[in-house]
């Protein structure tokens, strides 16, 4: 029976980690891609406007907000906490906490996968397709 219970959270475990970084994915990617073309759709021309920018600025920003308190919202409902003393409160015959990966706020998680997705797409984007253009000054 222990077994059962031990393989349960292990898959439980893993697909929770496989969601939050899939989560992190499209909130750090699939969001700003959103709002750039809905603010994209507002202008007619393909010269920049600022109500394009304020369309994707204030999208942005309400969105992962809106996300953000959604989360957070299930994820305080969902886990049943206990109400613990404190490390330092504690006698020194009590057993300690132990920090552990599940400990973290799942919505910490999420924001951490998509500022890390966001890293990693940046820095291909700078180093393999950015074009400088032409240095200002030269020729």
């Amino acid at each position: 029976m222990q077994a059962l219970r031990a393989i349960r959270h292990g898959v439980h475990s893993t697909m929770t980690t496989v969601l939050v970084i899939a989560f992190g994915a499209v909130v750090g990617v699939g969001v700003p891609v959103l709002w750039i073309w809905i603010g994209s759709q507002t202008q007619h021309t393909t010269a920049p406007s600022a109500t394009a920018f304020a369309v994707v600025l204030v999208g942005i920003v309400f969105t992962l907000l809106l996300i953000g308190g959604f989360l957070s919202y299930f994820a305080d409902r969902s886990r049943s906490r206990q109400r613990r003393r404190s490390d330092w409160m504690r006698g020194l015959s009590e057993e300690r906490k132990r920090d552990s990966f599940s400990d973290v706020h799942p919505l910490e998680l999420i924001i951490f996968c998509a500022v890390f997705v966001d890293i990693i797409v940046f820095l291909v984007w700078f180093f393999a397709f950015a074009d400088p253009g032409t240095p200002v000054g030269q020729g």
